[in-house]
């Protein structure tokens, strides 16, 4: 029975650290996905750390499709043309943002996870007695 409790504990850790990781994902003109963290947004560019290599990437705005934040926010650079060597840029563009996508919260997760984690425990316990 304890070796079971335990079982049920580190599967329910392992469930919240999943549930915790904070990534962004930009994807390409091109079609490319890359899942990590937007490191930096230049004048002309955008750095971005991907997740599996910790290699730093750097894109252009304009083959940017869009970024989405871990927040849900969307980011886009539609507007963005790249500096031609006749005109000198002294602002920065800012992004767009085009939408906050209002997904579940992340504590109603857990707490549903957890509830349904205990309601397991207990029909296991009065099975055991």
């Amino acid at each position: 029975m304890k070796k079971l409790v335990a079982f049920f504990i580190v599967i329910f850790a392992i469930i919240c650290h999943a549930q915790t990781e904070d990534l962004d994902k930009m994807e390409l003109k091109d079609g490319t996905v890359i899942i990590g963290k937007v490191e930096k947004i230049k004048t002309d560019v955008v750095e971005f750390k991907e997740s599996e290599t910790a290699l730093i990437y750097e894109s252009n705005k304009a083959d940017i499709r869009y970024i989405q934040l871990a927040s849900g926010k969307i980011l886009t650079f539609e507007n963005y043309q790249e500096p031609t060597g006749n005109e000198t840029q002294t602002s920065q563009q800012q992004p767009v943002v085009l939408e906050k996508d209002d997904g579940a919260d992340v504590g109603l997760i857990i707490l549903a996870t957890v509830g349904v984690v205990l309601v397991v425990l207990l029909l296991i316990g009065a099975a055991a007695q």
